[in-house]
């Protein structure tokens, strides 16, 4: 057992590595051509990965045409439950899946290489600040991971690492069992904070980066001191200006009709955190409302709701700790502390069997996704730049994850999303009578794809995955043993 001492280290080792991370420079307004096609889907039981042997070609033939209009039958879903993971792309995680939009060959600025297998946990946290992520994505080009400190001249591979089903074999059950989307996309080329912040809010209040963070306060937004700043992008002169990160911006719960609960289950950072971190706490309209934050709660919460038939109708669920699957922050895993990638998908794993073994199940639908892309590579560019200077997003390839009994079975999704297709199928599924966009032009949500593209209502429901204890099937995954 370590000393007291030692613990207390380490945690604050940690949690300065998980929180702050770097910021980069952007702007804008937006523009609402989102797809190049028509199609939608594949199925992911046979085949293999579309990208072959051509990194940076999108063989999928991207549509959008899941967009307000495309359905307009009944929503067979009362509980969206929305899990935000952090720093990983598409190809990082499915590159290699069948069906999916995938490649075997990665792009670098010194030509194409087999993309390699990557490890876990990873050498060192990467750069995947917004000046990073213009460098990476190189005006479309898609060949220029190697070219980001620290990885220029030194670990260049490291970015174009990708894990295989056996890595992550869970998460690869979900998606071949359900639905995988291989079109989804960040809402900018960015970090955590603007991440996080689309998933709730449609936007980001034009942040391109993270807020300076003090270890005595472990939070984003409007409980920070007083001399924090994070740089925004100022949309009449374009120009960069670092502001207080307390926004007054809408979010989902503004758009919700009346009686529609919500709730935010975050992780409480051990020593310095004393309540659970949520990205409302950028919000002023929660968190200077004790009535709305009190919609703030641990993330143990979200098994004891269940139990207690109390779940909310909206649910974000995030781990901003060591199960939060963000690649070795601050060089901590193995030396202080054990923050694999097999320890995060557990986390989420037990959440949702809890979910698949409760009466929620017959209405639920699952969300899994990334926050940022986390300096890893994706070989497909961004279909659609918006900003005042066309270099604010979108952003890279995230994985995407449907789970529900009227999620499309063995399905690619192959329809051009975005991390604002979050609140719009929020929107669409509980029947709110408005948009953010119509409280708030910067908002992304009204021209983003909805996802019920994912979704076929009249099929027979698909039972939970299951798995033996005892000879008998018990509803959910088995945890894995992680090394």
């Amino acid at each position: 057992m370590r000393h007291a001492s030692s613990l207390r280290l380490a945690s604050l080792v940690a949690l300065g590595s998980l929180f702050f991370a770097v910021s980069g420079t952007a702007c804008g307004s937006s523009s609402a051509n989102n797809g190049d096609g028509s199609g939608g889907g594949k199925d992911a039981s046979t085949g293999t990965s579309d990208g072959g042997d051509n990194p940076g070609f999108d063989s999928g033939r991207a549509t959008d045409s899941g967009k307000d209009g495309s359905y307009t039958g009944p929503i067979l879903i009362k509980h969206v439950v929305v899990f935000v993971k952090e720093n990983h792309t598409f190809d990082n995680y499915f590159g290699t899946f069948p069906g999916a939009e995938g490649t075997a060959k990665c792009k670098t600025s010194m030509g194409v290489i087999d993309c390699p297998h990557a490890v876990d946990p990873v050498i060192h946290d990467m750069c995947h600040e917004h000046s990073c992520a213009l460098t990476a994505w190189n005006n479309g080009k898609m060949d220029s991971w190697d070219s980001i400190p620290p990885e220029k001249g030194g670990d260049y591979l490291l970015p174009y690492g990708q894990y295989h089903e056996e890595d992550i074999p869970n998460y690869w059950a979900y998606a071949k069992a359900y639905t995988l989307g291989d079109h989804f996309f960040s809402g900018m080329l960015g970090p955590s904070f603007p991440g996080h912040f689309f998933t709730i809010a449609a936007q980001a209040g034009w942040a391109i980066g993270n807020p300076n963070l003090q270890f005595t306060n472990p939070y984003w937004g409007c409980d920070q001191t007083a001399s924090t700043r994070i740089p925004v992008q100022d949309q009449n002169i374009c120009a960069e200006q670092d502001i207080f990160p307390c926004f007054k911006i809408p979010s989902v719960p503004d758009v919700l009709p009346k009686g529609i609960n919500w709730k935010f289950y975050g992780t409480v950072v051990p020593v310095v955190g004393t309540e659970p971190w949520s990205m409302f706490d950028a919000v002023d309209s929660v968190r200077n409302v004790p009535s709305q934050w009190s919609h703030i709660v641990d993330d143990t919460q979200f098994e004891t709701d269940i139990a207690n038939k109390t779940l909310p109708e909206v649910s974000w669920v995030a781990n901003q700790w060591l199960q939060s699957e963000h690649p070795n922050p601050g060089n901590i895993c193995n030396t202080f502390a054990d923050c694999s990638i097999c320890r995060g998908e557990n986390w989420t794993v037990q959440k949702i069997n809890a979910i698949m073994a409760s009466e929620y199940w017959k209405d639920t639908a699952i969300i899994i996704t990334m926050d940022d892309w986390g300096g890893w590579y994706d070989h497909v560019p961004p279909p659609r730049q918006y900003g005042c200077d066309k270099t604010y997003g979108l952003g890279f390839r995230l994985p995407l994850i449907i789970i529900s009994p009227y999620a499309k079975p063995h399905y690619i999704f192959k329809e051009v999303s975005e991390q604002a297709s979050i609140p719009r199928f929020i929107e669409r599924v509980m029947g709110s009578t408005q948009t953010l966009t119509d409280l708030d032009p910067a908002a992304q949500d009204k021209q983003a794809n909805d996802l019920l593209g994912a979704f076929d209502f009249t099929q027979t429901p698909l039972p939970p995955l299951s798995h033996k204890v005892n000879g008998k099937d018990v509803p959910g995954l088995a945890l894995r043993t992680c090394p």
